[in-house]
Parts: structure tokens; C-alpha cells; sequence
């Protein structure tokens, strides 16, 4: 649909040019496109904006009244627009992420100091989500996310790995004794991510993962507490409610600590990879490179998670139910 607004910079700059050809160039079309453009605007408007000769055009009285009117709204568009090119180009402006819940809390944000003192202008908005994000949406320039699928016309680049590791407090351990194969799992209470299936009280039964990603292998255990968060799960276990498989980068602090202790190497899942995604490196403003650049280069070296897990978590493996470690 022809609306009068499709053609007014077209109009504006025959009106200041008085040549249909030399709009032709500037705008990349023929100057028999420009004529119709212009008595399209003129149908539209149903007045004559033009007075036409072979050579040249003029203003009709209401043409240089349009043109009047026009000139200035157009150019605060203008200027609108330099602005915005010059913003893009300068490290200043905001930055939004969304990022999974244990992983932005336990690396992500901290790094956000480390860039706030080099690019001291951008201003960062984060979100800890761990549901599916509709970046475009949320108008987000970056998310961070286990897996590698991005969207349309978006980009995925590799963080790192992203194992889980079945662990449990100190005081369940000494309770219920530490598992030593995963059949011994049967006898105790693990915590579940998720709902069960059919949302029954009798549904306790469940699965936790061990192996690869590429080829899981499912163990069965069961539980009497579940969570959709696993930060809540975190919460769960270091009160001593039961078993988590939780991603080694939120629990390896608390490894260390003593406040949780690794068991059952075999239960090691390798788990998926973490991806930053972005929505496309075309017309990319300058502060949403920096922050890419800047995450990709500290996270991918920081020795937590750039380690293999079995190292990380040698030192804390749980041997027997009442050993030293999980009387701290």
C-alpha cells in the first residue's frame, strides 16, 4: 500500500536538487522510477507538487509548502540517525544478557567488574534465566546457554564443557552412607530437576544421566523432593535433603569448601556445551563486540572450566561414610 510518507525522501531531495536524474543516483534507481514516485506522492496527496519541463522541476506553491514542512522533522531524523551511527561505533550504551541461572551467578557476574573498569560507559543489564529465551524478543544482545542452537540468523560459539557430577552434603552422607557403585543408588534419595511426568505424588521414580552427551546412559533412582531451578536444587542439597547431579561449575565452589562432597565417579555425565549466542555480527555496535570478546576470552581460560572435570574433582571424591572429609 502507497502511503504519502513512502516517497517524501525521494520528494525532498528533487525538491532541493530540482532534477529527477540526479535523485536517480543518489538513490540507485532510474529517473522514469523517480517521476512515477513522485505522481504516485501526488495522486496520494491529490494535489500537484512539481511543475515539470524536460530538463528541470520546480515546486508548485503546495510543493514548496510540503517541502517547508517536511525539512525539519526530516532533519531530526537525520540527525537521529548520526547519532545512533555514532553510538554504535563508541564503547558506551547498554549490553543485555540472559544467562543460565548457576553459571551466570558463579562466573559470569564476576567478571562484569573486570569490564566495567576497561569500557567504564557501557551499562549491563542481566538476567538469569534457565527457561528458553526469545532473544529478539526480550531484546537481548547476548544469552548464554547450554547447546548450540541460537535461532534464525543467529550465532553460536563454544564456552565450554558443562559436566554434571552426583554430590551430596556432608550430613547425608554420614546419614546414608556414601554409594560406592550405581546400583547402590536404588537405596537412596536423590533430588530431581523437573516435574515429575504425570505431576503424582507417587510419581518418585526417575532417571539421572551418566556417560556421554552423545550417548547417555540413564540410571534409575528416586526421590521426595523436586525443583525446576537448580539453584533450589543447590539449596536442597547443601541442607541435606538428599543426591543432586548438578553441573560441576555451580558446585565445585562447595567442593572446596567441604560444604558438598563428589560421589560415585562413575555417576560423571559429561553433559552438553555451553554456547554464547548472538543474533548476528552485522551492524554489531561496538559495546555488544567488546562484552562478546571480553566473556569469550575470560571464560574460555578460566581453570575451572577450562579442566577436566575428573581433575577438578579428584581431590573431593567421598570414599566412606565416615571419613574426615565429611565430618568438617
Amino acid at each position: 500500500m502507497i502511503t504519502p510518507i513512502t516517497h517524501l525522501p525521494q520528494f525532498l531531495r528533487a525538491a532541493a536538487l530540482g532534477n529527477f536524474s540526479a535523485v536517480a543516483r543518489e538513490f540507485g534507481v532510474s529517473p522514469v522510477a523517480v517521476s512515477k514516485n513522485m505522481a504516485r506522492l501526488e495522486a496520494a496527496l491529490g494535489v500537484r507538487l512539481f511543475n515539470r519541463s524536460t530538463r528541470a522541476v520546480s515546486l508548485t506553491p503546495e510543493g514548496s509548502s510540503l517541502f517547508e514542512r517536511c525539512l525539519e522533522p526530516m532533519r531530526a531524523i537525520d540527525d537521529a540517525a548520526r547519532e545512533a551511527t555514532a553510538d554504535a561505533g563508541t564503547a558506551a550504551g547498554r549490553v543485555r544478557i540472559t544467562c543460565v541461572k548457576p553459571f551466570g551467578k558463579g562466573y559470569v557476574i564476576p567478571l562484569l567488574q573486570g569490564f566495567s573498569e576497561i569500557y567504564p560507559e557501557v551499562r549491563v543489564e542481566f538476567a538469569l534465566d534457565d527457561t528458553i529465551v526469545d532473544m529478539v524478543a526480550g531484546g537481548y544482545d547476548i544469552g548464554i546457554r547450554a547447546g548450540s542452537q541460537p535461532g534464525p540468523e543467529g550465532i553460536a560459539r563454544e564456552i565450554c564443557a558443562l559436566p554434571f557430577v552426583l554430590c551430596a552434603a556432608p550430613s547425608y552422607l554420614a546419614r546414608r552412607g556414601v554409594p560406592t557403585r550405581l546400583d547402590d543408588l536404588a537405596q537412596h534419595s536423590c533430588l530431581r530437576f523437573g516435574w515429575p511426568a504425570d505431576n503424582s505424588t507417587a510419581a518418585a521414580g526417575f532417571t539421572i544421566r551418566t556417560g556421554s552427551a552423545a550417548a547417555p546412559k540413564p540410571v534409575a533412582v528416586s526421590g521426595t523432593f523436586a525443583a525446576t531451578d537448580y539453584m533450589a536444587l543447590e539449596s536442597a542439597a547443601l541442607s541435606g535433603l538428599g543426591l543432586v547431579q548438578a553441573p560441576l561449575p555451580m558446585v565445585l565452589p562447595h567442593f572446596r569448601s567441604r560444604a558438598l562432597i563428589p560421589v560415585l565417579p562413575d555417576a560423571l555425565f559429561s553433559g552438553p556445551r555451553l554456547h554464547l549466542h548472538y543474533r548476528s555480527r552485522k551492524n554489531q555496535p561496538l559495546r555488544v563486540k567488546l562484552m562478546i570478546d571480553y566473556l569469550l576470552a575470560e571464560l574460555r581460560r578460566h581453570p575451572d572450566l577450562a579442566a577436566d572435570p575428573v581433575d577438578l574433582c579428584t581431590p573431593f571424591w567421598a570414599t566412606q561414610p565416615n571419613s574426615a572429609s565429611m565430618s568438617d
